[in-house]
């Protein structure tokens, strides 16, 4: 049976704007929001992000994009 389709990946990322907890919040719930999205985990102490989304579902560069009307960003970690 093929379960590729319901299968996630979590993408990590080094945050920017994102400095306290209402921040977090504020990102947290633009992410996860966007279609594709299963969580998010804003850690603002390391300044980082991990989300898990379904793979395939969104662009990268929609994840990216996001943020940007809030004034946050988020930069790819590599693997």
């Amino acid at each position: 049976m093929d379960h590729t389709n319901n299968a996630t990946e979590t993408l990590r990322f080094t945050t920017t704007g994102i400095t306290c907890a209402g921040c977090a919040n504020s990102a947290t719930s633009i992410l996860k929001r966007l279609p594709g999205v299963v969580e998010v985990r804003v850690d603002v102490a390391t300044g980082t992000a991990q989300v898990d989304v379904v793979q395939g579902a969104i662009a990268l560069n929609d994840l990216l994009t996001a943020l940007k009307p809030a004034g946050y960003g988020l930069i790819p970690q590599a693997a």
